[in-house]
């Protein structure tokens, strides 16, 4: 279950995307960000990146090239996602890769409720267990 809570904190953190604290004008477009993502003690816990940010309506922000790096050694990328703000939920049908050390998951769709910290992953789903190194 701890590959999983790893997952759940990585989209929970995309609640802060672009337009969360700020309001932005439909159709505005963000380029290239990079928000760093700390806790209450201003300890790094993940950095979210994006190609470009689209505001296609006041609820819904479509990024282009997300890739969440959270600290501990999970990363979450998609070629293109939403995020709905009202709804706290980030989705995907453009496919979506989350790799740990000890796994890699794929899947053409996500929808993922931030606020509740669950999901679904559907769609040519593939989990690749990474096999355990002899110490």
């Amino acid at each position: 279950m701890r590959h999983y809570k790893t997952i759940l904190v990585a989209l929970s953190l995309a609640v802060s995307l672009p337009g969360q604290e700020a309001q932005f004008a439909i159709g505005s477009i963000i380029k290239q960000f990079e928000l760093p993502q700390r806790d209450s003690e201003g300890k790094l816990q993940s950095t979210i990146f994006g190609g470009e940010a689209v505001v296609m309506s006041q609820n819904r922000i479509r990024v282009r090239d997300l890739k969440i790096d959270i600290a501990g050694g999970t990363e979450l990328s998609s070629p293109e996602s939403d995020f709905w703000s009202e709804e706290k939920r980030l989705t995907s049908s453009s496919g979506v890769t989350v790799v740990q050390a000890e796994f890699t998951l794929r899947s053409e769709k996500m929808d993922w409720d931030i606020k509740n910290s669950r999901g679904v992953f559907t769609k040519r789903v593939r989990v690749v267990i990474a096999k355990p190194v002899n110490r």
